[in-house]
């Protein structure tokens, strides 16, 4: 874990374009030595044996490690902790938000590069499903569901982040998704590792969007509006981009549940209460709109009621 820890903290502290150069030892190299060696006295007095070396890359020099010995220390400052080899280390970078992840294997030496594309904020940011957050994996196949009814032919989603939930949406509807986000590196992200022939990624600011109106039979956007000042203008976006009949599913965090505070929520604005989001709603246009909720804020299925710590709302065009 503290290698986890330690590769997030790096990640955060590099700009967008920055690079993470790092130079360690090659588990698989000293695992090979290790099966090759010759295990016998001799060879463990040895200092530059197979055996001797495979130890040592392996587990550390263990000086101070021995207890018949006065210097011995159990803070094992000469053990190690964990071994890295090419595929473990690609996927711990790739995990903590890395792209671009080169690896060069020169004997015992494992050299990588790899680049920070984009800033994390509240992304979910992963090259697979299984580290995607479940709260937000459940708000995406509840649309899923929503929608795989009423078999749409066009869906946007907006602030779709890397697109994990484009590709969901897409799999699930077999419509032609657009996923739209301000960020271009999660675009790239998104293109990366999310796309298929149904699925295509915008780079575009919501305000600006250059969409023609009644273009979609349905908009999905989840957890946005908190982030924005000009809420009541994105929503009647929305209502604009639907066809007639099209449907807007949507969420945000309920003050009622989870109240606003800027030092928990850094990236948000505010939060709704229901009556505040179903105003919001029917300002834009939306007439018949439902109230559904996520109890957990981590990995809560979507269910009816209005209590939840998330509103998800699906209104109508």
């Amino acid at each position: 874990m503290e290698a986890d820890a330690t590769l997030i903290n790096w990640f955060k502290a590099l700009r967008v374009g920055g690079k993470l150069y790092l130079n360690l030892l090659d588990s698989d190299y000293y695992a090979q030595l290790w099966l090759n060696a010759q295990w016998d006295e001799k060879s463990l007095r040895d200092e530059s044996s197979d055996a001797r070396q495979a130890f040592a890359g392996l587990f550390g020099s263990q000086q101070g490690s021995n207890p018949k010995f006065d210097d011995y220390s159990t803070d094992y400052t000469h053990v190690h902790k964990s071994a890295y080899n090419r595929k473990r280390l690609t996927f711990l970078l790739e995990r903590a938000g890395f792209v671009d992840v080169e690896m060069i294997a020169d004997k015992e030496k494992l050299k990588a590069v790899a680049s920070k594309s984009m800033n994390v904020g509240e992304r979910q940011i992963s090259t697979n499903y299984d580290n995607i957050r479940l709260d937000h994996k459940n708000r995406y196949q509840f649309a899923c569901d929503q929608l795989q009814e009423e078999s749409p032919n066009t869906v946007l989603d907006l602030a779709c982040g890397i697109g994990y939930g484009t590709l969901m949406l897409a799999n699930a509807t077999n419509a032609k998704v657009t996923g739209v986000d301000i960020d271009q590196g999660a675009i790239d992200y998104a293109n990366s590792y999310y796309s298929n022939s149904n699925t295509q990624f915008l780079r575009e600011d919501a305000r600006l969007l250059t969409l023609p109106d009644a273009t979609f039979d349905a908009v999905v956007s989840f957890e946005t509006i908190e982030h924005v000042e000009f809420d009541l203008e994105l929503i009647s976006k929305f209502y604009q981009l639907l066809k007639p009949g099209g449907r807007l599913i949507c969420s945000t965090p309920n003050e009622d549940v989870m109240p606003y505070d800027p030092v928990n929520f850094k990236y948000h604005i505010k939060h709704y209460t229901n009556n505040e989001l179903l105003a919001l709603l029917k300002s834009a246009g939306f007439l018949n709109v439902e109230l559904f909720a996520q109890h957990d804020p981590n990995t809560g299925d979507v269910v009816m009621g209005q209590d939840g710590s998330f509103i998800i709302a699906v209104a109508t065009k």
